[in-house]
């Protein structure tokens, strides 16, 4: 093996925030210290974005470089079979690579490979054997073998805020078993005589918001973290009730979202220490493997909002739901500097990183298609401009498009053509809307337009377009609690 063939870990969690990651939060309560140590010392890129923030579209950008509007998917839709024209361990495996998923792929059919030789699949830690969509859970499977029934007997649901301890022993936790299964393929498994690309892809932080007990008590009742509400969010008189737990518009109960940020934190936390057991086992003292060149990729699909003005769960444009965690590290690859960069990335740009790093070009028939960039040259210590300005756009409760340029975000609801603006440098958060300033407005109207002036699918017109104005948007509150609006 040499170092233009490297090992290639990449490692996604589910729903995890930007600043859910200690090293992007000064003053948080959240423990991450190994992905803090990765980060640190690789490059991690602080403008990181899911270019469609909800489950299936964001894992085949991840897999293909594509983005949502050109693999075909800008919503959640499940049980659709996908022949995407390449994926990224496809034309590994192909090169000589050794490719293996273990975990969460959120693709239609379940035992359908795209590109991985080898597959352990396990969806979420609700066992649906019986649904025509997800059929299939090796880790339940595993617990039936340990004389479990059913892996989630809390019901505690799957989208929820409602948040409780794991009743079972924590080896048996979706994250542990994961973990375990990763260490099996690195020093049982795999080929020693060719280099693997390994895709370790836990179901946590995404609900249900079940941390082993250890985890739990560490947060519950004992963390500072509130949600955020911007000036443009909606005021209530009171606290509505009769809003179910996995409803996506609040206002939320204080003491339920208590619960749910520690659940939040503990199902992150215990990643961060599963994560130390995988590297110390890849990189044991005195095991060739130590030796081998290996490139570690981490990131998220997409956040979670986590009770932000009044909001829950994922798809929006907001940074909460949007803006994700990712960092490179490696092993044995001189020439490579650590740092920081704040150049615009998406997950379309984790293909062509990998690609470069292993010295396989992408394909001449699909060059004109892939619309990932090669973040390499940032992490060879080099300056590029990435990318002037960065789209996405999802469908959903809150339908939309985005576009970030420079220290503005754009957002554009298609449903209701409001409109909002934010300044990412002064005002990170997002809580004061300043869509009211047309001078400001008016460029991000222009790139909008000429982003969506060749899609069927979109009519952008500006002469019905609504600023918020620092308002809360309609297409959230509308007709919704009006009696307890202030």
């Amino acid at each position: 093996m040499t170092e233009s063939r490297p090992n290639i870990l990449l490692i996604t969690t589910d729903q995890q925030r930007w600043d859910a990651l200690a090293l992007n939060a000064p003053g948080t309560d959240l423990r991450t210290p190994i992905c803090d140590q990765l980060a640190a010392g690789g490059v991690n890129f602080t403008r990181a974005y899911s270019t469609c923030p909800v489950c299936i579209p964001a894992r085949r950008t991840l897999l293909t470089g594509l983005h949502p509007s050109t693999h075909g998917l800008v919503g959640y839709q499940d049980g659709l079979e996908w022949n995407p024209p390449f994926t990224l361990p496809g034309l590994l495996a192909r090169a000589g690579w050794q490719t293996a998923l273990i975990g969460k792929l959120h693709l239609f059919p379940q035992r359908k490979r795209y590109g991985f030789e080898t597959m352990i699949r396990t969806e979420s830690p609700n066992d649906r054997w019986d649904s025509p969509i997800q059929t299939v859970n090796d880790w339940a499977d595993a617990l039936k073998a340990e004389g479990i029934s059913h892996p989630n007997n809390l019901g505690i649901n799957g989208n929820g805020r409602v948040a409780r301890p794991w009743d079972q022993e924590e080896r048996l936790h979706h994250t542990s078993w994961l973990a375990d299964r990763a260490v099996d393929f690195l020093v049982k498994y795999r080929d020693p005589s060719c280099p693997y690309f390994l895709h370790l892809s836990f179901w946590a932080p995404h609900p249900p918001l079940i941390p082993p007990a250890a985890y739990w008590d560490r947060y519950h009742g004992k963390h500072q973290r509130k949600p955020i509400m911007g000036q443009w969010a909606p005021k209530f008189a009171q606290q509505p009730g009769g809003i179910a737990d996995d409803s996506s518009i609040g206002p939320f109960d204080p003491r339920e979202m208590d619960d749910a940020i520690a659940g939040y934190y503990g199902l992150i936390n215990h990643i961060d220490d599963r994560i130390r057991f995988v590297l110390t086992r890849m990189f044991e003292y005195g095991s060739p493997r130590a030796k081998e060149p290996t490139l570690i990729i981490f990131t998220s699909d997409h956040g979670e909002m986590l009770g932000d003005h009044h909001l829950w769960r994922k798809s929006l444009p907001y940074e909460g739901s949007a803006h994700i965690p990712m960092f490179m590290a490696w092993r044995n690859m001189p020439g490579l500097r650590q740092g920081w960069s704040d150049e615009l990335v998406g997950l379309e740009d984790v293909a062509a990183t990998v690609l470069e790093a292993c010295g396989q070009p992408i394909p001449d028939a699909l060059a004109g298609e892939i619309e990932s960039t090669s973040l390499l040259p940032i992490l060879r210590g080099e300056r590029p401009k990435v990318r002037e300005r960065l789209f996405g756009e999802c469908t959903g409760v809150g339908s939309h498009h985005y576009v970030i340029e420079g220290r503005y975000k754009y957002a554009w609801f298609t449903k209701t053509n409001e409109e909002q603006l934010f300044d990412l440098q002064e005002d990170p958060c997002e809580e004061r809307d300043i869509s009211g300033q047309t001078a400001l407005l008016e460029p991000m109207r222009d790139h909008m337009a000429a982003h969506l002036a060749e899609r069927k699918d979109r009519h952008y017109d500006r002469g019905a377009l609504r600023p918020c104005a620092n308002q809360p948007p309609r297409i959230f509150w509308e007709n919704r609690f009006t009696e307890h609006r202030l």
